[in-house]
C-alpha cells in the first residue's frame, strides 16, 4: 500500500477533541465522564503523562497525544513510609514509591500539604491520611509561627504558599 504523500512519520495526532481525559483531586482517572478503573490502563497513563511547555498535562502514546485536565495535582501521596538513616520515603497512587525531598515540601491553600516527585518534574497532592503519617515529622518553633519538617535530624522550614 503506497503511503499518503501529506503523511509524515514524525506527525503527531492529538486526539483530545475525541477523548476528555480528567484526574480529579483524589489522583482518580476519568475518561469521558466516567471513571477508569482498569489498574494497568491507569498506571500506563500516569507513566505517560508530561507536563507542557505552558504548564498543562497531556498523556503521550506513540505519534498520539491527548490533553488531561488535572483537578489539582497529577499525583497523590497515599503513604508516608519510614525510610533507612531517617528518610521518609512516599507512595504514591501510581503505585510508585520514591524519597521526600523537604526542600521540595510545602504547605498550599486550604493548608493541604504537597510536594515535588517524579525528579521534580510533577508535584503530588497529600491524601489525608498521609498528611497524617507525615505530621510526627513535622515539628513547630516556640511560638507555633514556623513550622518545620525533620528528615534525617535536619530540620527544614515548611513554605507556605497559598
Amino acid at each position: 500500500m503506497e503511503k499518503d504523500s501529506n503523511y509524515c512519520d514524525d506527525e503527531i495526532f492529538d486526539v483530545s477533541p475525541f477523548v476528555k481525559l480528567f484526574i480529579d483531586k483524589n489522583g482518580t482517572w476519568f475518561q469521558n465522564g466516567v471513571e477508569m478503573i482498569h489498574s494497568g490502563i491507569c498506571s500506563l497513563f500516569c507513566s505517560s503523562l508530561e507536563k507542557t511547555p505552558v504548564g498543562t498535562y497531556q498523556v503521550r502514546m506513540g505519534s498520539e497525544v491527548c490533553s488531561v485536565e488535572v483537578e489539582d495535582a497529577p499525583f497523590v501521596v497515599t503513604e508516608v513510609i519510614d525510610g533507612e538513616g531517617g528518610s521518609i520515603w512516599i507512595a504514591l497512587n501510581d503505585g510508585c514509591t520514591e524519597t521526600l525531598d523537604p526542600e521540595g515540601f510545602w504547605i498550599g491553600a486550604e493548608n493541604v500539604p504537597y510536594c515535588l516527585v517524579k525528579a521534580g518534574s510533577f508535584h503530588a497532592r497529600f491524601s489525608r491520611p498521609a498528611y497524617y503519617q507525615l505530621a510526627r515529622y513535622i515539628v513547630s518553633d516556640d511560638e507555633e509561627e514556623e513550622f518545620f519538617l525533620v528528615v534525617g535530624g535536619r530540620r527544614t522550614q515548611v513554605k507556605v504558599k497559598s
